[in-house]
């Protein structure tokens, strides 16, 4: 099968250079670098083989058509039929199209066997897990070796993880290195518009409008630079800020006995629980200082487990509304399971002679108002410090998550739910109903105090003596 197209130099010449001991390839980055051509016509490389079986997956039906209008100009020869369009070539080698129209597509391949298999801005997926359930299908009895080709641009809900996989800023790029799992070699291959002057010659404007653009757009679509992305919900959220040594908290407050403390707790049985401890200082500062996370325990259990940690007063615990609602999981003895018209909150608080979780209820589930809350505190700049901190090495989860969480696209106010966003929830709920205790007003002293007191420490260092007859 002859094509009509010629790589660029450079980035795209190396990213269809690679051969199959390499099985994932990530190519892109900025936006322009010639990605959608690099993966039309990386699949073609098997296409000599009749039985080779292809698949492209694109996140919907008018993504997937945009695609299709290109290949169609690139695969001379080829038949396009059906919906979704399957591209028959004259030896009989096959593509297959398909997008992610909703969850059970990630698992609509599953039982294939693809030889390759091309994810067309694979950053939209939202969860490692559901790339996975593609890659499953991915595998070969021919003499075609599997591999995958992936294109992407920073953002989207898949951003920290594809950031993670492919070790991006950690690693050299364009040099291959294994999966520590896996054990199968994978590589990132960065790209941007320079790398593409067929682009540049014929749209100068493109380049000009990348140039234009408002940070965080211009580093992640013009530079491909993973460290910031458009759609990030809290951007005001910096690590080397936010996330602070025991010490250095206690200098703003935290630890004080007269502080308020809070818990927050964000229910999950196959997804995970969460629970937050947070301390409130008179100044409205506010410190996460413990964190219980997992999945698939009962609700007592949780409970127990709450109850043993929280050593100190706590004010209130705050969740998650619907955890009052009724629910089968909520009988009190985990080892004897049955129909129950209790909550997962009566599981939670325990008996009356019993209590697991203190002064627990139900929070505020205002999304959007706790999410701006939650901005606000973290909030800083020169003049102004940060309401909002999280002690180093007590929340993991909660510490990285935070920066992983991206605006909702048909509802920007909002968080995206197809994230890890448990911990944020947990979160939230907490800070409902916080209030800062009030200061403790040092007592006045009058003249006769002062000079008994000045009296006494002159005493105490020498200053005079006293003699009594």
């Amino acid at each position: 099968m002859k094509s009509i197209w010629t790589p660029h130099k450079g980035q795209q010449t190396l990213a269809l250079s690679i051969d199959a001991s390499v099985y994932e390839i990530l190519y892109g980055g900025a936006r322009g670098g010639g990605k959608t051509d690099a993966g039309i016509v990386w699949l073609l490389k098997g296409t000599t083989n009749p039985n080779f079986i292809g698949l492209v997956v694109r996140r919907n039906h008018s993504d997937l058509r945009n695609w299709l209008d290109r290949a169609s100009q690139l695969y001379i020869g080829a038949r396009f039929t059906g919906k979704p369009t399957t591209i028959e070539f004259p030896n009989g080698a096959k593509i297959y199209t398909a997008h992610l129209k909703d969850k059970d597509a990630y698992q609509s391949t599953q039982g294939w066997n693809i030889n390759r298999l091309l994810i067309e801005e694979v950053g939209q997926i939202p969860r490692e897990e559901d790339y996975l359930k593609l890659l499953s299908s991915v595998r070969s009895t021919t003499d075609v070796k599997p591999q995958v080709f992936l294109t992407a641009n920073p953002g989207g809900s898949g951003h920290n993880w594809l950031k993670a996989r492919f070790c991006i800023g950690e690693k050299k790029s364009g040099v291959a290195h294994k999966g520590k799992v896996s054990g199968r070699y994978r590589i990132y291959i960065p790209a941007t518009i320079d790398d593409n002057p067929t682009l540049k010659e014929a749209d100068p404007d493109y380049v000009k409008f990348l140039e234009s653009l408002p940070e965080p757009l211009r580093s992640a679509w013009r530079n491909g630079d993973w460290d910031v992305f458009a759609g990030q919900y809290f951007k005001e959220f910096h690590p080397t800020r936010h996330i602070i040594s025991d010490e250095k908290a206690k200098t703003l407050g935290f630890g004080d006995e007269n502080n308020l403390r809070y818990i927050g707790i964000d229910w999950g049985y196959s997804a995970p629980f969460c629970a937050l401890w947070i301390e409130v200082t008179p100044e409205n500062k506010v410190f996460c200082y413990r964190e219980l996370y997992g999945t698939e325990k009962h609700p007592m259990e949780w409970g127990e487990e709450i109850r043993d940690l929280s050593k100190e007063s706590i004010m209130m615990s705050l969740g998650d509304p619907s955890m009052w609602t009724r629910n089968p999981m909520s009988w009190n003895n985990p080892s004897s399971q049955m129909y129950s018209d209790r909550s997962i909150a009566n599981a939670l608080m325990g008996d009356a002679g019993n209590q697991l979780v203190p002064n627990l209820q139900p929070a505020n589930n205002d999304r959007i108002n706790g999410w701006r809350n939650l901005a606000q505190m973290m909030h800083h700049n020169d003049e102004v410090e940060s309401n909002f901190y999280i002690i180093k090495g007590t929340c993991t989860n909660l510490a990285r998550t935070i920066p992983e969480q991206i605006c909702d696209e048909r509802k920007p106010e909002d968080l995206n739910t197809h994230l890890e966003d448990h911990a944020v929830d947990a979160l939230r709920y907490a800070l409902t109903h916080i209030q800062a205790p009030s200061a403790i007003k040092k007592e006045k002293k009058n003249a006769m105090q002062r000079d008994f007191e000045r009296l006494t420490q002159e005493s105490i260092n020498g200053g005079f003596t006293m003699n009594f007859n």
